[in-house]
């Protein structure tokens, strides 16, 4: 399973390589993608991210991929019950915090070889309002459920960064809570971590790498150490 960023669409963009690159391999794949700078420039209410997320950023990693060979299916988390989620707070509007995921749409395509394409966003487990959903952990969720071999966040770094600004090789959860705590990890490496945390407790091996390489994944599904790793839970 990879999780990518909002700012794809073209044939060179590393993300879609690696997708590419794993489907012509053979390997069953989902990918969960963000909104990038496309919420940005076009969303500023719920309604628009929503259109942005689900239709002009999906459409656009869905039909690239599929002008490529790969047999993508565009969907937001709403589709089928996917996604449920408790809003965060009412002062942040329709944010919410995935807590329930129904896997059951995923591995019907899955089982018929497609590869979907999800957009974050879930429906309120109380009103069944649309909210939206952080896309990391959106994708550790949906991993988790799945029960993924392997989950990997194709970042612009790559991977987690100690104190002394070099690359953490291998993080468990007291590790990467202290590193938290002491402001280490921070920003947008925070949700990243611990949907990874999600994914490894619930036996997925889990890892944040850079986008540049498309091997990394694959050296990741033989065992190799690439970026920063976090080991399924024995």
């Amino acid at each position: 399973m990879l999780k990518i960023g909002g700012s794809v669409g073209t044939e060179t963009d590393a993300a879609l390589d690696a997708v590419v690159a794993l489907n012509d391999a053979g390997h069953p794949l989902v990918v969960v993608h963000g909104g990038g700078p496309l919420v940005g420039e076009w969303a500023d209410t719920r309604d628009l991210a929503l259109a942005v997320l689900g239709g002009l950023a999906n459409g656009r990693v869905v039909a690239t991929l599929i002008a490529r060979g790969v047999p993508a299916v565009g969907l937001t988390g709403i589709d089928g019950g996917m996604l449920r989620a408790e809003r965060e707070d009412a002062e942040l509007g329709f944010v919410g915090r995935v807590t329930l995921v129904d896997s059951a749409l995923l591995e019907e395509l899955i089982d018929a070889g497609r590869v979907p394409i999800v957009a974050p966003a879930a429906l309120d487990r109380t009103s069944g309002e649309v909210l939206n959903v952080n896309g990391d952990a959106a994708a550790g969720a949906i991993a988790a459920s799945l029960g993924a071999r392997l989950l990997v966040f194709v970042t612009d770094v790559p991977g987690v960064r100690g104190k002394d600004g070099r690359v953490i090789t291998r993080l468990d959860a007291d590790k990467a809570r202290a590193l938290v705590d002491d402001g280490t990890i921070e920003g947008g490496m925070l949700p990243k971590v611990e949907a990874c945390l999600i994914a490894a407790a619930a036996g997925c091996r889990a890892a944040i790498v850079a986008t540049r390489g498309v091997d990394a994944v694959e050296r990741l599904l033989a065992g190799e150490q690439v970026g920063t790793v976090f080991e399924a839970a024995a």
